[in-house]
């Protein structure tokens, strides 16, 4: 792949249908220069769900840009857009359904929420120490999975014990929600009662194709890093990269066994050191696109065969006096890799015929 343009002063960007929007903190700019949004506050990060673009600034209000017309919602935080007609927000310090055509409020939930997960019309989210399940437009009750019922985890360097984290909603697949808990695996609820239906601690040490460096893993099994994990829906597999580990789940087999690919004599062949490679990755079709943030690369993983099939060289920054330029977020469209670094620089690189 080939660098084939950088732009500076980039906060945040966004590809959206293979279109490029991005960020400088006051305004956002498309590919073509144009500005779409001027802010007098200093901007956050964008989100795109069709048809919207919701923008939030620092001081908790949102940009709602639409075909017609862009609206400033005070005070008012959006989670996610639910349809044309309604978004998820977070207002007074509650969850709200905010219906955007005359403009009224519903609260489902007297606090807000930040893990969560939407689907056809459910939410699931994290409240406190639980995992619950409501009806997204009444706010409904379904059920409530406590997190104490796992138990306590015990830290294998010093067997302190500490109590179960939700760490991230990552999908679900035949009517199981499947939630990484920090330190804790990977559980799967029925999504219409809340039941555990799975609870995956670890990779079996028999589970280990390859090798990797082995710091903190426990005597039965090799633990969840806090990869960014990815459920390929397609193939009905949870996927996750990090430093040397390449983690995959099949939940179409009766059994379900984690899987754990040893990506360190693949790595030290093509020159790749491990522990720059942060978890943070994007799927396109069946390539995992990721990035060594210390070393300044990215690559690509063949998730089918499990080979590395790609490294770039050292992309090319301006190094500051006061701090190491690191690699913050990588994004793929149809033919380009799009990588931000901390240096505000966006580095663009397509593909070579």
């Amino acid at each position: 792949m080939k660098e084939v343009q950088y732009i500076s002063n980039v906060d945040n960007f966004l590809v959206v249908d293979d279109k490029l929007y991005f960020s400088n903190g006051k305004e956002v700019i498309d590919e073509k220069g144009h500005s779409i949004l001027n802010c007098p506050l200093s901007l956050q990060f964008l989100n795109y769900k069709e048809p919207y673009f919701y923008i939030p600034d620092i001081y908790g209000n949102t940009y709602l840009i639409m075909e017609k017309e862009t609206r400033f919602l005070k005070d008012i935080f959006i989670k996610k857009v639910i349809s044309d007609s309604f978004l998820l927000v977070s207002k007074d310090k509650k969850t709200a359904i905010l219906n955007i055509i005359n403009n009224e409020f519903h609260y489902i939930l007297n606090s807000r929420i930040f893990k969560f997960l939407e689907w056809k019309e459910k939410l699931f989210f994290k409240n406190k120490n639980t995992i619950q399940g409501i009806e997204i437009y009444t706010g409904q009750f379904l059920w409530e999975f406590p997190l104490s019922s796992l138990g306590k985890g015990k830290d294998y360097n010093t067997d302190e014990e500490f109590d179960y984290e939700v760490e991230q909603f990552v999908g679900i697949y035949n009517n199981i929600l499947w939630v990484y808990i920090e330190r804790g695996g990977f559980i799967g609820l029925d999504i219409q009662t809340g039941e555990l239906k799975h609870h995956i601690l670890g990779i079996p040490k028999g589970n280990l194709l390859g090798k990797v460096d082995s710091y903190v893993d426990s005597e039965e099994f090799y633990i969840f890093y806090r990869a960014k994990f990815i459920l390929d829906e397609k193939k009905g597999i949870i996927i996750g990269l990090i430093a040397d580990r390449f983690f995959e789940i099949d939940l179409n087999k009766e059994k379900i066994t984690p899987m754990l690919y040893g990506m360190r004599d693949k790595m030290e062949k093509m020159n790749l050191k491990k522990y720059g490679v942060s978890g943070n990755t994007s799927l396109q079709g069946d390539l995992l696109y990721f990035y060594n943030d210390k070393e300044l690369q990215f690559g690509i993983l063949d998730i089918n065969t499990k080979e590395i099939i790609y490294i770039s060289e050292p992309i090319a920054v301006v190094e500051r006096d006061d701090s190491f330029t690191r690699l913050r977020d990588l994004k793929v469209s149809e033919n380009k890799v799009y990588i931000l670094d901390s240096n505000h620089t966006l580095h663009i690189f397509e593909r070579e015929e």
